[in-house]
């Protein structure tokens, strides 16, 4: 008797993601903290380089570099305790959000799943965020500058994080970790060096201030208290309520509050080249150096209260160019 065997075929699903362990859950976590951490570094490279295009003043001296450098140092380990934070919170989620939603509708999880659920997550934010802002009176404006921060920030964190679940080994998985710290780390300063050497040949204009001649200086200039500065054409200055208002008692060299009187000015310059302005009025704002900033558009007169280093200064506006 001849005797048949029939196999039984199973169902064949769908191939889903690979299941992944702790290790490949850390080596995700820390992919996507330095992948933040380095959005954010990023940023703060472009916003400090743009900043150096528009009035700025850096303080000089040993004291001051030693106060960059703590403020650099704090910067870092804040960054990295974000990133850290945010990884956690938002990135990973994202990711096991991607994987769950492909297991459930029983489909491979791809890279446009991945940002699918980095839009939900941006969209969430935006509307906790952004619809009490509104009904606040804030505006309105923060749900969508939300929506595209968020999603804009989370896609590459995301992405590189998806990229070391799917591959397979602890090794490989950390190693791609390594690649992502070590772009991450070249790649904002890369960023500085570049717009550094770019200020540096003339390629992208630095900030200089206004280069005020007699004729400009002419006119009524004011602070934002009362107080006003009349510059005449004939070489003579009139002061009303005119200088800082400081609770405590003006230092030598300092200007004394609320001073007023009559008086003459120069314009001369200054050791580096720029423009400063030499006022005498009799009792009010002897020995003090003036100085110009702003824009040639919106030039302003200012000195240092107290230390330079504080960058504290006493500012006047033109509000004309006749007295």
């Amino acid at each position: 008797m001849a005797h048949w065997t029939v196999e039984r075929q199973g169902a064949t699903a769908p191939a889903g993601p690979e299941r992944v362990g702790g290790a490949g859950w850390t080596a995700a976590w820390l992919t996507g903290a330095v992948t933040l951490a380095a959005e954010g570094a990023l940023a703060l490279v472009v916003y400090f380089l743009a900043g150096l295009r528009d009035e700025h003043y850096f303080a000089a001296g040993l004291p001051a570099y030693v106060g960059y450098l703590l403020v650099t140092v704090v910067t870092v380990v804040m960054l990295g305790l974000a990133a850290l934070i945010g990884s956690a919170a938002a990135v990973l989620p994202v990711v096991r959000l991607s994987r769950w939603s492909a297991r459930r509708t029983g489909r491979p999880e791809t890279v446009r799943r991945s940002l699918a659920a980095c839009g939900v997550f941006a969209t969430v934010a935006a509307v906790c965020s952004g619809v009490p802002t509104g009904l606040l009176g804030g505006g309105w404006t923060v749900l969508p500058l939300v929506l595209v921060a968020a999603f804009l920030g989370l896609v590459p964190a995301v992405l590189c994080a998806r990229a070391v679940t799917v591959m397979r080994g602890t090794g490989r998985r950390f190693g791609l970790a390594g690649v992502v710290s070590v772009c991450g780390v070249t790649l904002p300063a890369v960023v500085l060096v570049g717009g550094l050497v770019a200020y540096g040949t003339g390629l992208i204009q630095l900030y200089e201030p206004p280069r005020l001649t007699a004729a400009k200086l002419v006119g009524t200039w004011t602070d934002d208290q009362g107080g006003t500065l009349v510059l005449r054409a004939d070489g003579t200055a009139v002061a009303d309520d005119l200088g800082a208002r400081t609770a405590e008692p003006a230092n030598d060299g300092d200007a004394p509050e609320q001073c007023g009187g009559s008086g003459s000015w120069t314009r001369r310059e200054s050791p580096s080249g720029t423009p400063q302005l030499d006022l005498r009025v009799s009792g009010c704002m002897e020995g003090i150096d003036w100085h110009s900033g702003g824009t040639e558009e919106k030039p302003v007169l200012f000195y240092w209260i107290g230390d330079p280093d504080s960058l504290d200064r006493y500012t006047l506006q033109r509000s004309s160019t006749a007295p």
